[in-house]
């Protein structure tokens, strides 16, 4: 039995994959600034509306997304849960805004490669 637990653990160990650092190319960066621009690029007015989570750098918890349809471009900011319930109540859980803040950029979650990439 001891020798079934030293290979389980030996093939473990081999098989673990590594952490190495994130991707970066010049090609991966302009296949990235191409998807961007597809991104904001308009939609025909049979496409369904694009959604962006914004940063929102506000820091009290709440989450902004960016709408992009046919007719335009707006921004919706969620309260965050540790909002008040009186201003919830008196101001509701969405704001709709227009998005004219061109320092706004997209949440990107963080790429990671093991070494058997």
């Amino acid at each position: 039995m001891r020798d079934a637990g030293a290979m389980d653990r030996a093939v473990r160990k081999d098989s673990k994959p590594t952490i190495v650092a994130p991707p970066d190319s010049p090609q991966i960066r302009m296949a990235n600034k191409f998807r961007e621009a597809a991104a904001l690029a308009p939609n025909k007015w049979y496409e369904a509306p694009k959604i962006v989570e914004l940063v929102n750098d506000g820091g009290d918890g709440a989450r902004r997304f960016r709408v992009l349809t046919a007719l335009g471009i707006y921004c919706i900011t969620e309260r965050s849960p540790a909002t008040s319930i009186d201003m919830i109540e008196k101001h509701g859980k969405q704001r709709i805004t227009n998005c004219g803040h061109e320092h706004e950029q997209p949440a990107n979650p963080q790429e990671w490669r093991t070494a058997r990439d």
